[in-house]
């Protein structure tokens, strides 16, 4: 295993052709121009029952024409080989697009020369789609192969570092460029020369890329749910909260990692999520409340953990997680290995990462993802492009690609859900105030906004964001009978284990009796909380201050049964 995330101290990124491929030009428009999906091709495994159903399942849910449901003769696994790859599915999937007249290629013909197999260059020259979505079932790893070596000698090939000189990949890297294949080295990162552009419109396979993510992950129906997810939020907007976990890098060659998080970050702030963002070198742990998440992005562990290791994580409709990791993407169809196939499998609508050591610098760019979904409200397919400095190299997308999480700001949100009478607007009133707050608005007058709104005392959410502002205001009263009304409306557990702890702190200064009973409430509600001793040693404190003799005893006799399961859930672990 090399070093994950070696910094490149020379790159050349290679786009043979790219004075050509890449050009000023009009974008042919889909025969159906108000429907994206007529853009979309989906592409199954015709050896298996399950990839078919899901392709079926998501042209159904979308609306993709019957006639761009492709499948090909690949068999149903995780890696294929690179002579493979090119006979059964670029070659193949060539084919099906001239022959149904989705995409136009010119050909050229590269003659055979010692050493040197001759081979098709091809070049698109009109499409009526853009998309690929690729199926459970299609291959995602292209395995390197010491034989496969046609390309070796040629001058192109010299130019790239000698550590980048791969034949593994990503099946959807490759066919990100399929429209110029046999035109790029199948050795080595191709350069994506629409890396950070905030023209969506020139993502097109007239100027030389396809969009391509996948319908995957640890199951047939897990891959069907992320089309089904992506509808609600593009119904009732992307709601809930956004973590983003740092390293508290401010310098080195790996402080570019931490700086893409905090870009995203700012988006998810401008765009008025409660935002949590952490900047202390371990990840977060199994105590931190991850209570609605619409949003996370964060590094470096292999495997998940804290949180997201947890038996259920509040993943919403519509849900974005990434996790920056060398190997995140190795197992997209384990719900227990790395990252991608567990997020997956916990409910995340929309991931992204890695199935090889891709270095740093080259794995995707998750401040750029987020400000093209969000600024430029692309598609998960147009930001999955933006964000990718390379093609040709280890990047996988899992997610509907015609997802749209931001469709609209939250302002346009409240107006339509408050018409509709959709309990989303509970999301959109937060967020329109945090937008406002992070624009210096006065925050009593955004706080008596949400206290006027006719659903503030039995909305959770807004009752626990009122609760917050006047405890941002110093005024403990009035928060903890805020925070009390949220306990009393619902919300969700992860919501109420955060929220019920807080109250008590806010009770502690003003109201012994009352953080006594807080913490009690929280005991029996949350009785395997990874920090049940923290609470529990703060309820012994409070019974000893308030002497009541019987909650002293009760409160050691629980503590002490707590530390011997533990000793010896310890003890009998094998060694």
């Amino acid at each position: 295993m090399t070093h994950p995330f070696r910094r490149l101290a020379a790159f050349v990124f290679l786009w043979i052709g790219c004075s050509t491929v890449v050009r000023a030009a009009s974008v042919p428009i889909a025969e159906t121009p108000n429907s994206e999906a007529a853009e979309v091709v989906v592409v199954y495994s015709r050896q298996s029952a399950e990839s078919k159903s899901v392709a079926d399942y998501y042209a159904a849910k979308r609306g993709v024409p019957l006639d761009q449901v492709i499948g090909l003769n690949v068999p149903p696994s995780e890696n294929i080989t690179r002579p493979d790859y090119e006979r059964l599915i670029q070659d193949e999937l060539i084919h099906q697009l001239r022959e149904r007249r989705l995409t136009e290629f010119n050909t050229d013909i590269s003659p055979s020369r010692p050493g040197h197999p001759g081979r098709v260059l091809y070049r698109a020259t009109s499409s009526r789609v853009r998309y690929i979505a690729l199926c459970w079932g299609m291959p995602y790893r292209i395995q390197h192969d010491a034989g496969y070596d046609p390309l070796h000698q040629e001058e192109a090939f010299k130019l790239i570092p000698a550590h980048l000189q791969r034949d593994e990949g990503s099946v959807d890297g490759e066919l990100s460029i399929l429209p110029v294949a046999g035109r790029t080295t199948a050795w080595g990162p191709i350069r994506n020369p629409t890396y950070t552009t905030t023209n969506l419109s020139v993502i097109h396979p007239t100027n030389g890329i396809f969009m391509v993510t996948r319908l995957d992950g640890p199951s047939p129906a897990i891959a069907k749910g992320l089309v089904d997810k992506a509808l609600i939020a593009e119904r009732d907007g992307l709601n809930g909260r956004a973590y983003f976990d740092l390293r508290g890098l401010t310098g080195g060659a790996y402080a570019v990692g931490d700086q893409w998080i905090t870009n995203a970050a700012t988006v998810a702030k401008r765009f008025g999520y409660e935002t949590t963002v952490d900047s202390k070198p371990e990840t977060f742990n199994t105590a931190q409340p991850f209570a609605q998440v619409a949003l996370y992005a964060g590094w470096y562990m292999d495997h998940v953990d804290g949180p997201f290791a947890l038996p259920v994580v509040e993943f919403m409709p519509g849900a974005i997680a990434y996790h920056l990791h060398s190997y995140s993407a190795y197992w997209i169809r384990s719900a227990e290995n790395n990252w991608v196939g567990p997020l997956l499998a916990k409910g995340v609508t929309v991931t992204l990462g890695c199935i090889e050591e891709p270095y740093l610098e080259l794995t995707p760019n998750i401040g750029v993802f987020f400000e093209r979904l969000a600024y430029q409200q692309g598609t998960v397919g147009e930001a999955a492009v933006a964000c990718q400095p390379v093609f040709s190299w280890q990047t996988v997308v899992i997610g509907d690609p015609l997802y749209r999480p931001f469709l609209h700001n939250p302002i346009e949100w409240e107006k339509i859900h408050a018409a509709e009478g959709n309990p989303a607007v509970e999301w959109d009133v937060i967020r329109k105030v945090n937008v406002h707050l992070l624009n210096q608005r006065d925050p009593v007058v955004l706080r008596n906004y949400l206290i006027e709104q006719p659903f503030s005392t039995n909305s959770a959410v807004v009752a626990e964001k009122i609760a917050h502002m006047f405890s941002d205001a110093g005024q403990v009263r009035p928060a903890v009978e805020w925070g009390q009304r949220s306990i009393k409306a619902g919300g969700t557990p992860q919501q109420r284990s955060h929220l019920l702890r807080q109250i008590a702190e806010w009770q502690l200064g003003v109201d012994a009796k009352g953080a006594m009973a807080t913490f009690e409430a929280f005991h029996r509600e949350f009785p395997g909380h990874p920090e049940i001793l923290r609470v529990l040693g703060q309820q012994l404190e409070l019974a000893q201050t308030l002497k009541r003799s019987s909650d002293v005893q009760r409160l050691k006799s629980a503590i002490a049964r707590i530390q011997a399961a533990a000793t010896n859930h310890v003890e009998a672990k094998p060694q």
